[in-house]
């Protein structure tokens, strides 16, 4: 496949999930953490932070009762999460996706069509078509438990052929404007080979590229949950209830090293949520514009950063903005501006100390992983959680924070104008603090711990 044309640069892109809702099977009820009418007012917050970005928001658990509900279907919206004014989900839903546009903000979905379940009213065509794993002897095979429940694996092979992932994905299409956003985001698309009739990874591979394929001649763009290099008869932990499934018919299993895997969905899958499997020379080897994620690997973290996830901060902590808003801060400004501040830069080249990476890009910027430092041309733009780099690609809004508090110079290189005016970040909007003069390329500021500031150029 040539390379693909997206619909979005997600290296230059704040793209997050934000989870609303997970089911309560006993009361058949929605435990709802986020609803449509608190999403736009966390929204609002998020883009008052960031300055007015391009951002995507993927909603987790709009569907069904919530989270990991009714799949593979994705055709109903959760009652639960709508405005007591409205008289619909669905019209609560529209009504955020055409407001949260004024704050910057495109509107998607978290979705899956791996997992099935026999609550979904078209399981039973599923087991019919072959469309789900199954055992040797025919029989359809549960793989996990989630919220209780048994879960299925489709197999995508028969998914496909059996035109059920079109029929799926097209009322899915009809539910919500996905097509709209332009893009989506299909958790768990790992493969899983079926014993009966035998699919292995190569065909489920292939029918996952046509799927892949015909979700983007919708004009929408894929995010998916992991990068994804599947070799045979081979699951990453000894635990995983894939490998437990192949260990019912396989008594050698294979041992392999992901690395002897290509990337299956590189050209079709822009951006992951885990950039898990990748090593230093990937890194390096592949554009941040071609494939971009969060990294797990702790040591790559540091030196390339990532995008942020930002979903885990009300997950964990709630939706009052006392609480939230200075965590958000943080991981922006010490996590996303430095991602994608190197993102603007071509990888050259690395050396490594003692597990401790420095990659030099072009225009003199370098990155050290063990000290968590950005220079460029030898000058510091950010050591540790002390930060201060271009917002915008125009360099007229850069951001400054200090997890600890910090006092005095300030430099800042890549500004071009020399006069600025400071303001303070919060979820409520920006407050002025004062005009700031760039001198030899370097500007005063005072920072309380966890203090944010925009600093805003103008016309000399």
């Amino acid at each position: 496949m040539d390379k693909a044309k997206f619909n979005y640069d997600y290296s230059k892109t704040l793209w997050m999930k934000m989870f609303l809702a997970k089911p309560d099977y006993p009361d058949n009820k929605s435990e709802v953490l986020i609803n449509f009418e608190q999403a736009f007012e966390i929204i609002k917050g998020i883009d008052n932070i960031t300055q007015g970005i391009k951002k995507i928001i993927y909603l987790v658990g709009w569907q069904g009762l919530g989270h990991d509900d009714v799949y593979p279907e994705m055709n109903v919206i959760n009652p639960y999460l709508k405005r007591e004014c409205d008289e619909t989900a669905k019209d609560s839903l529209l009504w955020l996706v055409e407001n949260s546009k004024k704050y910057n903000t495109v509107i998607s979905y978290h979705g899956n069509v791996a997992d099935a379940y026999k609550s979904s009213p078209t399981h039973k065509k599923f087991v019919d078509a072959g469309a789900v794993l199954r055992n040797a002897d025919g029989t359809p095979a549960v793989i996990e438990v989630f919220n209780g429940r048994d879960a299925y694996k489709t197999s995508y092979k028969q998914y496909w052929e059996s035109g059920l992932f079109k029929k799926i994905f097209d009322d899915f299409c009809e539910a919500v404007p996905v097509k709209e956003a332009g893009t989506v985001h299909l958790d768990n698309f790992c493969i899983a080979e079926n014993f009966f009739p035998r699919t292995d990874v190569e065909d489920q591979n292939a029918a996952r590229n046509k799927m892949l394929d015909y979700v983007q001649s919708l004009g929408i763009d894929v995010t998916s949950e992991y990068t994804y290099r599947e070799l045979a008869l081979r699951a990453d932990a000894d635990r995983h209830p894939v490998r437990k499934y192949y260990g019912l018919y396989e008594i050698d299993l294979p041992v392999g090293d992901w690395k002897d895997a290509p990337i299956h969905t590189l050209g079709r899958i822009p951006a992951v949520w885990w950039m898990s499997n990748m090593t230093i020379d990937d890194c390096m080897r592949i554009q941040p514009s071609e494939f971009s994620g969060y990294l797990n690997d702790a040591v790559l973290k540091t030196v390339f950063y990532g995008t942020m996830h930002g979903e885990d901060i009300w997950m964990n902590n709630g939706i009052k903005k006392d609480i939230w808003v200075p965590l958000f801060i943080k991981e922006f400004c010490t996590h996303h501006i430095p991602y994608t501040y190197l993102n603007r830069y071509k990888r050259l080249n690395y050396t490594e100390d003692e597990g401790n990476y420095i990659v030099s890009f072009s225009d003199g910027v370098e990155s050290t992983g063990k000290t968590k430092t950005i220079t460029k041309n030898g000058i510091v733009l950010k050591k540790g959680n002390d930060v201060i780099l271009p917002l915008t690609e125009d360099n007229k809004i850069f951001i400054a924070y200090s997890e600890n508090g910090r006092k005095g110079e300030w430099n800042i290189p890549d500004a071009e104008l020399k006069n600025a005016k400071v303001y303070n970040i919060n979820a409520d909007g920006n407050e002025y603090i004062a005009n700031v003069t760039v001198k030899d390329k370097r500007i005063q500021l005072s920072l309380e711990p966890g203090q944010a500031v925009a600093v805003k150029f103008e016309l000399d």
